[in-house]
């Protein structure tokens, strides 16, 4: 039946309906397609119906009513006109796909989680670093993780890296993000323009050295300290090692008795045997578990769970207060203790050795000197170990060291 629809033609509509038992339609004959379905048990439904961009008639519901009122349904039923027959919209198949999504959000398929562990089981495999890499992309874009791939959306994902508390840390993370995303528009994973993401900071090259006086306001904080934190920038100023080795470091990889540590996942891909001097093995044996409590596979630094350390930021800034001093990264500690051996007359070769760089002096001299010169790099490490422990005291000064002419 097709009238003007008033609230008076609707209210007798519904009347007939309940006496009569059965179903009535009245079409609108203000807007063509839009009808209001009234049930015998009281319910009206608006419903617009019309052909697709295919020819095939189509019926849309629209809202109830009174929820939803004459002339809100007859603008509701002409933007549903406009996106099935103009722009070949089709809101069953979307409201589908939406729930679909929800579903498999809920089950962590389809998410840029599952595209993250996806991604570091295939491309990432072979990377030594993807669980860094996993880890700040996971702390920059926290919020993104549960929703679905379809979902995301290259200016939200520059806004929340834009607005990040640290630039350098959402620098990282667009840079580690980027290849995965790209990654998945090769396989239509997520739209094309997902990938287009600029980093908020550029990263500058750094040369920040520890001063004395720096070193002597932060060392006896670092050996006073319980945090496992300072436990680990105190092993990385002894060892020179990185930050991320340091953090991986497991009890079956360290032998106290012939004072080694065997770092087996390097930068270079080339296990790395560190001579540890007297202080870190003294250290060492203080920290290392005993009897029933000693784990092979246990972390040397981990957190209270027993898990890999991950608040280097906030521990970072915690003991830069304790100890007044500002501006300093884990990086430069390396860069610290590479100076210092420096200043000590240590020749260039030891200190590449000591630091683990892939090439000692040159790629060409790397060619036929296999050599990791492990004894001068045992030497070296002690007397960097020797000159912080008297900076620690507030005693020894650096000085050049004399090498036999």
């Amino acid at each position: 039946m097709r009238v003007r629809l008033t609230e008076t033609a609707i209210t007798a509509a519904t009347k007939r309906a309940a006496t009569s038992g059965v179903r009535e339609e009245l079409a609108d004959d203000g807007l063509r397609g839009l009808r209001l379905r009234v049930t015998p048990a009281g319910g009206r439904t608006w419903v617009w119906g019309g052909r697709d961009q295919d020819g095939r008639p189509r019926r849309f519901l629209l809202g109830r009513h009174p929820e939803m009122s004459i002339s809100e349904a007859r603008e509701a039923a002409g933007a549903m006109r406009a996106k099935v027959q103009r722009e070949g919209a089709d809101p069953v198949a979307e409201t589908r796909r939406k729930r679909a999504e929800a579903r498999d959000a809920a089950a962590g398929i389809g998410t840029l989680a599952a595209l993250l562990d996806l991604y570091g089981a295939k491309a990432g495999a072979g990377l030594k670093s993807w669980p860094d890499c996993r880890r700040r992309i996971g702390h920059v874009y926290a919020a993104f993780l549960a929703r679905p791939l379809a979902t995301l959306k290259a200016e939200e994902l520059q806004l929340a890296a834009d607005a990040h508390p640290s630039p350098q840390s959402a620098a990282a993370a667009v840079r580690y993000i980027r290849p995965v995303l790209k990654w998945a528009t090769q396989r239509r994973y997520v739209a094309a323009d997902v990938a287009v993401l600029h980093p908020p900071a550029t990263v500058a090259r750094r040369d920040r050295v520890l001063s004395r006086d720096d070193l002597e306001a932060l060392l006896p904080v670092l050996a006073q300290s319980p945090s496992p934190y300072a436990r680990a920038i105190r092993f990385m100023l002894w060892t020179l090692a990185r930050r991320e080795e340091v953090g991986r470091a497991r009890w079956r990889d360290v032998s106290l008795d012939a004072a080694t540590w065997t770092i087996l996942a390097t930068k270079n891909g080339q296990p790395h045997v560190v001579p540890l001097p007297r202080q870190a093995v003294a250290f060492l044996a203080t920290i290392k578990p005993r009897g029933m409590d000693y784990d092979p596979d246990g972390l040397v630094f981990a957190n209270s769970a027993g898990g890999m350390l991950g608040n280097w930021d906030r521990e970072g800034k915690a003991i830069m207060e304790a100890s007044g001093t500002e501006g300093w990264t884990r990086h430069d500690l390396r860069r610290t203790g590479a100076t210092m051996l420096g200043d000590m007359g240590e020749l260039p070769d030891i200190i590449e050795a000591a630091l683990n760089h892939v090439s000692i002096r040159s790629t060409l001299a790397a060619t036929y000197n296999r050599s990791r010169y492990r004894p001068q790099v045992a030497a070296a490490l002690q007397r960097l170990a020797d000159a912080l422990e008297g900076i620690e005291a507030g005693g020894a000064a650096v000085v050049p060291m004399r090498r036999p002419g």
